[in-house]
């Protein structure tokens, strides 16, 4: 077999037929008879004007419904108590102390401090944290 395909000394007879079957339908040569007609149904394309050349101009896809559009998602909740924005505040607020302190040279234990406020605001959220009910279900709730 070539690189281009195979040649008819390299196939047995029953392939090569089944190759020249598939060549003469790529080209257009087969008759499959009166149910499958030759002429297709896109117009072919043509460079005398004689049929629409579909490259040519974008076909306008019909106005459809837009479908599902989800509502807004709701606001963020905000801290409702004094205790939970302190925590808030040393999640987000620990870590860039700790950068800030480490990339203008300042002493290593204000990073030491920034790393342990947010450990320590995480542990406060993560302790008042209300008990959330496992009904034991099977998935998602739709």
């Amino acid at each position: 077999m070539s690189a281009r395909g195979p040649s008819a000394g390299d196939l047995p007879e029953h392939e090569q037929k089944a190759w020249d079957a598939i060549v003469a339908d790529l080209s257009g040569q087969l008759d499959l008879g009166p149910q499958f007609p030759k002429e297709r149904s896109l117009p072919a394309l043509s460079a005398d004007g004689d049929h629409p050349d579909p490259l040519a101009e974008p076909v306008e896809l019909e106005d459809e419904d837009e479908g599902y559009l989800p509502p807004p998602p709701p606001p963020l909740p905000r801290p409702a108590d004094r205790a939970a924005r302190f925590a808030w505040a040393a999640v987000i607020g620990g870590p860039l102390v700790a950068i800030v302190t480490t990339m203008l040279g300042w002493e290593s234990w204000w990073a030491g401090l920034g790393v342990a406020t947010t450990i320590g605001g995480l542990a406060a959220l993560v302790a008042r944290m209300k008990d959330r009910e496992d009904d034991g279900g099977n998935g998602a709730v739709v």
